[in-house]
């Protein structure tokens, strides 16, 4: 644990791929993590989880107080008993999907907060049991394609009553960007459903008892609300000081790396 500032273990899955713009994509949206969450009072080490040794997974995520879940590609279908013949199935980075899945089901059991986004929400519920929807019959709706695949599809999203999310969010109903074909399907274990998008795909999920929450869409994008995502890393520094009341002073904004 930290002493002073807390650490933020940003986790994408690797940053070797053949599409060039893909990766400028993604790493746009990481860059924006690490920079509100710098604002915010985190200090996030950003780390590519299938590029790197198992040591040096394990000696980040043994100084993080905290994980966040970047997107990406699909999610390693074997990994939730499903085969890799489906429509618009992609690459897969199986090394990145079987450490991090680990991780999730480590943080639940030790109570260390994480945050997913897109695919991040997607691991989580394969960590947990879960299963996924491999091509959604409303893709249109949550991705573009052609020459647009690489933008944001705008849609309005609900959040449950009584849920964590909605209750950090403080809003029933909020407007999101998505990009993505694929969505839960059977819920993981102690897993519950914070908000729905109005096709009916699940668009947030948290746990029932761990500090552990994950949204379907991109709150990091550039035209999403900007307040929203550092509301939501605001909401994970909260989640931390719950769980160690003792240990983590109020936050001031620490120097950047």
């Amino acid at each position: 644990m930290s002493a002073q500032v807390p650490f933020l273990l940003v986790v994408d899955g690797t940053n070797e791929r053949a599409d060039q713009t893909f990766t400028n994509v993604l790493d746009t949206l990481t860059q924006q993590v690490v920079a509100v969450a710098r604002t915010v009072g985190w200090l996030p080490n950003r780390l590519y989880i299938g590029d790197v040794s198992e040591e040096a997974v394990r000696e980040a995520y043994s100084r993080a107080d905290a994980v966040v879940i970047m997107g990406g590609e699909d999610v390693t279908p074997e990994l939730y008993g499903r085969g890799v013949d489906y429509p618009e199935s992609g690459n897969h980075l199986r090394v990145a999907d079987e450490r991090t899945t680990e991780l999730v089901r480590e943080s639940v059991a030790n109570g260390k907060p994480v945050f997913g986004i897109c695919r991040g929400l997607q691991l989580m519920n394969v960590a947990l049991g879960g299963t996924l929807i491999q091509h959604l019959e409303t893709a249109d709706a949550h991705r573009k394609t052609g020459r647009e695949e690489h933008e944001f599809v705008k849609h309005p999203v609900s959040l449950i009553e009584g849920s964590k999310l909605r209750e950090i969010l403080e809003q029933p109903e909020i407007d999101t960007e998505s990009s993505h074909h694929q969505a839960v399907d059977a819920l993981g274990q102690n897993l519950r459903i914070a908000a729905v998008a109005p096709d009916g795909t699940v668009e947030a999920i948290e746990h029932e008892t761990a500090p552990v929450l994950a949204v379907q869409w991109h709150p990091e994008s550039l035209g999403s609300d900007p307040g929203q995502l550092e509301t939501l890393l605001r909401g994970l520094l909260e989640y931390l000081r719950a769980y160690n009341q003792s240990a983590i002073p109020a936050a001031e904004a620490p120097t950047a790396l």
